[in-house]
């Protein structure tokens, strides 16, 4: 270990008592975690370093902002689709922003469409054509969300809204997580019209739930994918090999990858170093499919299409451990 001065011990072990108390008390202290090492204006030759994950700053839409604009040094963030957004600089984000991907950990995820065969519908323009009053199970209301924000964009290429669906009747139930209780009580009684969402990747989830109770995933139109596209989206698939209730593959768009990101500035040092962590911590740290494979972290899957540049220091790690 370095030699360090008492300040460095104090941060070491604060760091320290957070890992393994998260670790034993997770579920009764949230979610949304900051961490922050201040350098004393006295001590400019060290590194300040800032990492953020989850809550309505770090979790969401805003946190490549945050990141960008070098008030973070690290996010974690879920999907990876936002992050190229805010590379390119569209939709949400007004200006490119100098990024960089430190690892993606693997999410196979989607966003499905999920409507009631009793209504016949085979396009989401048919709620619009019809202004059904849809009862209507979606994510938690918030343009911060990554999940509301990119079905709200979906929508609105056909001329739909949550607003819309309201004022023509309708009902919003607004979740927290996918495969809510109230959600899937909702699908078993068929209380529910329709479901949209993302958090598929559970083959005993809500989407397994929708179509052994009557509902149906809808398509959508070539035109809308591409118009998603050019925002920095992915087209994919949710296969009928994963849902054999499934008539045949549904096109849709691709809400997979949980990006550890960075910008630019982060010294390759540091980067290498954070790389170094996470295989030291591999048996330790929780992945949405499995046990940690710095394979998978570096390279482009169909659980984390990795479409922006990784960072060089996180480039080096990988190359010397032949990773990549």
């Amino acid at each position: 270990m370095a030699r360090i001065n008492p300040a460095m011990m104090r941060a070491k072990t604060a760091l320290e008592l957070t890992t393994e108390l998260y670790a034993r008390r997770m579920s009764e202290l949230g979610n949304v975690v900051n961490i922050s090492i201040e350098t004393p204006k006295k001590e400019t030759q060290l590194l300040s370093f800032k990492i953020g994950v989850n809550g309505e700053r770090m979790g969401g839409m805003k946190a490549p902002i945050e990141v960008g604009q070098r008030r973070a040094d690290v996010a974690y963030v879920n999907p990876l689709a936002i992050v190229n957004m805010a590379y390119l600089g569209r939709g949400f984000y007004k200006a490119r922003l100098p990024l960089r991907v430190l690892a993606v950990f693997p999410s196979w995820d989607r966003i499905a469409f999920v409507v009631s065969k009793d209504l016949g519908l085979k396009s989401l323009g048919d709620i619009a054509t019809r202004k059904i009053p849809l009862k209507l199970s979606t994510r938690a209301a918030g343009v911060n969300n990554t999940t509301y924000y990119t079905l709200s964009k979906i929508l609105s290429f056909y001329g739909l809204s949550f607003a819309k669906i309201k004022r023509w009747g309708g009902e919003l139930q607004e979740c927290v997580r996918p495969s809510a209780p109230e959600r899937i009580r909702g699908i078993r009684q068929r209380t529910l019209c329709a479901i949209f969402d993302e958090g598929i990747n559970r083959k005993d989830g809500w989407l397994t739930e929708s179509l052994r109770n009557g509902y149906d995933i809808l398509p959508l139109e070539p035109e809308v994918v591409t118009k998603m596209e050019r925002l920095g989206y992915m087209r994919a698939l949710i296969p009928k090999a994963r849902y054999p209730r499934l008539k045949q593959d549904i096109v849709t768009i691709d809400f997979s990858g949980w990006p550890l990101l960075t910008h630019r500035w982060l010294p390759d040092g540091i980067a290498y170093s954070i790389c170094e962590s996470i295989e030291a911590r591999r048996d330790t740290i929780a992945c949405d499919q499995g046990p940690v494979d710095l394979k998978m972290l570096c390279k482009s899957t169909d659980g984390g299409p990795l479409q922006i540049p990784l960072h060089p220091g996180a480039v080096k790690f990988y190359k010397d451990k032949n990773y990549l």
